[in-house]
């Protein structure tokens, strides 16, 4: 019964969509559950105490968050932790260092962590990495950079991060300085139709209405037989992004869902 309530607690604070009080969490849980609010305040303070759940502060209020203040693992081989934690990586496994800041994508996010298992899904069953050709990726959004620097943990040897927000191209590089890639990973903030390289894998973790403008651009950015991952979308706008991929040349071999979040995997098949 424990166990059952404070998964409850932890979805409803991991699965809205802003931040939450510790009251409105008791107030959303308890009504849902029909127990009383000091039990769920109890469960609460455990999930806090055994580090799976934190408290964050902003313009004098308290918000109940996915705590990153520890090692988490967010697929088979990805863990993420912050730069003064220690951790043991297994043999194979991936550790990427981010360090806490205002940039999205500590991967407490559902669309975050979707697409870290998502590239960890493509680049341990894409061929191509077998090659002697080295993978060139490209993060589109990049944030903080976790997504850029996974790819680059993961085995693609170039790696280009774009993003518009000045805080987060520097959030990015410091923490791609954190995770010694720097000669592996770039960060700017130009215009996609600026670069002139093709990738081989392209992740964008970005708003529904963004990611289907962008269509016609990731096909012509998108090397042949290259992967695209698309994250950071609902259920509803699935359908239509893959309709507008369909119609250059992608098709979906992958699609997951972790709540109301999608992320769509695909594979260019132009000729």
């Amino acid at each position: 019964m424990i166990q059952d309530l404070k998964h409850i607690i932890y979805n409803t604070v991991i699965e809205a969509n802003r931040k939450m009080t510790p009251g409105e969490v008791e107030k959303a849980v308890a009504g849902a559950a029909g127990i009383d609010r000091k039990t769920v305040k109890l469960a609460i303070k455990d999930l806090v105490s055994r580090g799976e759940l934190g408290y964050t502060y902003l313009y004098g209020a308290s918000f109940l968050e996915m705590s990153f203040d520890r090692p988490v693992r967010l697929s088979k081989r990805i863990v993420i932790k912050p730069p003064e934690r220690a951790y043991q990586s297994q043999p194979g496994g991936v550790v990427v260092d981010i360090a806490g800041g205002a940039a999205f994508g500590n991967g407490a996010h559902p669309t975050t962590s979707l697409a870290l298992k998502a590239l960890d899904f493509v680049l341990s069953n894409n061929r191509r990495t077998e090659t002697t050709a080295p993978l060139k990726g490209l993060d589109m959004g990049t944030g903080t950079g976790v997504l850029a620097i996974a790819m680059a943990k993961l085995g693609v040897r170039e790696v280009l991060g774009l993003d518009i927000d000045p805080c987060a191209i520097s959030e990015a590089a410091n923490n791609i300085r954190l995770n010694d890639l720097t000669e592996q990973v770039a960060v700017s903030g130009m215009a996609l139709e600026q670069v002139r390289t093709c990738f081989s894998v392209i992740v964008a973790n970005l708003a529904y209405p963004t990611l289907r403008r962008l269509a016609p651009l990731f096909s012509a950015k998108m090397e042949k037989a290259g992967v695209l991952i698309l994250s950071g979308f609902k259920g509803s706008a699935s359908k239509d992004l893959m309709e507008a991929y369909s119609e250059h040349g992608f098709s979906v071999i992958r699609e997951e869902m972790d709540l109301q979040w999608v992320c769509l995997v695909l594979r260019d098949h132009q000729t």
